[in-house]
């Protein structure tokens, strides 16, 4: 199957190339779609590039499989927090955050939304980070297939293909319904609750919010795009300009909630108060912090995890430790981590623990080694980075314009 998949991503550039002269019109058609349906990222039309990342058949069962089983053991990891005062040392999460995590959501799966970055080389899977707090996509990603669909309708040759897309809006629509079904097992439950979409009024991904409003609505459920300072509790309800909200999507980010908490105190009350039900709730951000990695892939903290789970962890989380002075083990050898980080720089990753998005992120091979050891010397008392294998980022062919002319250019591939 891999084979065909070579052979699809040849036959398509193959046929891109034959039709040379009108990549600027269907690039530009492209992008006439995108900005017609509201696919912008701070006032520009959502960047891409005139080829999708197919997937075989086999490549999206394995990944299916190994992301639910992922998700699981996530699941798995934020209740181990609560038990295991180890954990919570290593973590290291303010008071603030703490409480905040010790919110009960009201129902049963904590990690409802997430992104888990990973590369995927053929049927290989590595999981470098994993994005649990609030997530964006989910919109862009159904418009850019739309505009994908309605493209790839033009070349005859793609009829030997069955390509088959997908709805995330009609997921993540069902995974906030399925929580309030939970959250209001003991109460009224109305058959169309109102959902209000939560964020700082300045985020760059208003045009995401707006695409989510207009799904949402369409199939019958009221929908209030918001921020956190408005929501108030009127007569034991939460409300936004008066109308009361049954759901919040939360897509403003823990962190920053911290930094202002003393201008949402009726949004965290009516959370603490279970007056509304909040996807993702707040322990969510848990997970997003790279030392559950090195936790997972510990054996002393293993013993949660089923024969399975414990399986794809070690197949897919590549040797993650946290930033200390301290000995460690490298494929059954003890080392001496600062020394061992100092003489491996090219086989190595440094990255902030608590950071998203590639912020800060030193790959050793492109890294001197002057700043590389300062790195470690700076934070190696902290113990806020992690320390990781580097990964080789898998590879492919795309089609880049440039004036005139189709240029086939190697990009790396995230999925």
């Amino acid at each position: 199957m891999i084979d065909e998949m070579a052979r699809l991503n040849m036959s398509y550039l193959l046929e891109l190339l034959r039709d040379e002269k009108n990549i600027h019109r269907d690039m530009e058609l492209m992008n006439k779609f995108l900005r017609e349906r509201n696919c912008t990222f701070r006032g520009q039309v959502m960047p891409t590039l005139l080829k999708p990342n197919f997937l075989s058949p086999r490549q999206s069962t394995v990944l299916k499989r190994v992301v639910k089983i992922i998700s699981n053991v996530l699941n798995k990891f934020i209740k181990y927090y609560f038990e295991n005062e180890d954990v919570r040392k290593i973590m290291n999460f303010s008071a603030e955050e703490n409480e905040l995590f010790s919110i009960d959501p009201g129902y049963s799966v904590p990690l409802v939304i997430s992104r888990l970055d990973a590369f995927m080389q053929d049927y290989d899977i590595r999981f470098l980070e994993f994005n649990c707090d609030s997530p964006a996509g989910t919109a862009y990603s159904d418009v850019l297939e739309d505009g994908f669909h309605n493209y790839l309708e033009k070349y005859n040759f793609l009829i030997h293909w069955k390509i088959k897309y997908s709805n995330r809006q009609d997921q993540l629509l069902n995974a906030l319904l399925a929580c309030y079904r939970e959250f209001s097992s003991q109460q009224q439950k109305k058959k169309n609750p109102t959902i209000a979409i939560i964020d700082w009024e300045d985020v760059s991904t208003l045009s995401e919010f707006e695409l989510l409003k207009v799904y949402f609505e369409s199939k019958g459920y009221p929908t209030i795009i918001s921020c956190p300072q408005k929501l108030k509790i009127r007569n034991g309800e939460l409300t936004v300009d008066g109308e009361v909200i049954d759901i919040i999507y939360r897509r403003v980010i823990t962190r920053e909630l911290i930094k202002r908490m003393d201008e949402v105190n009726d949004f965290i009350q009516a959370v603490k108060d279970g007056l509304v039900c909040m996807a993702n709730p707040f322990r969510s951000f848990i997970v997003g912090n790279k030392k559950v990695l090195a936790i997972m892939t510990d054996p002393a903290f293993q013993s949660i995890y089923s024969r399975e789970e414990l399986k794809i962890i070690n197949q897919c989380i590549p040797w993650t430790k946290v930033l200390k002075d301290s000995k460690e083990t490298f494929q059954n050898f003890q080392v001496n981590l600062r020394n061992f980080i100092y003489d491996n720089r090219e086989n190595l990753v440094l990255k902030p623990a608590s950071s998203y998005g590639g912020k800060d992120v030193y790959l050793g091979r492109d890294t001197t080694d002057d700043t590389w050891r300062r790195i470690v010397d700076e934070n190696i008392d902290n113990e806020n980075w992690v320390v990781q294998q580097y990964v080789p980022i898998p590879e492919d062919i795309f089609p880049e314009l440039r004036g005139d002319e189709i240029h086939l250019k190697l990009k790396k591939v995230n999925i």
